[in-house]
């Protein structure tokens, strides 16, 4: 049963990743701010605020694939996006 996630007021967590899912690379928006989650979400309508070791961000996808990863932030820095990849 795939993990949900948590939801607390109008922030997100995302669930811990399992050993079946093997997301291994986070592209966040270096962001936290609710502001930043509307602006967020016109350009990628799943954006969420989530809980990560550099505080709330905006996860803007979650890969397995760095490749895949690399690909969807160098496409929001070309929007002039502030954003980074974190791998757990």
């Amino acid at each position: 049963m795939p993990k949900q996630q948590v939801v607390t007021g109008h922030k997100t967590t995302a669930p811990p990743p399992s050993q079946s899912t093997k997301i291994n690379y986070y592209v966040i928006l270096d962001d936290g701010s609710s502001s930043g989650l509307a602006k967020a979400r016109k350009i990628v309508p799943g954006a969420f605020l989530g809980r990560f070791p550099q505080g709330m961000r905006i996860q803007m996808g979650a890969f397995r694939n760095e490749a895949k990863a690399n690909a969807l932030a160098n496409q929001l820095r070309q929007q002039g996006m502030s954003v980074s990849i974190y791998i757990p």
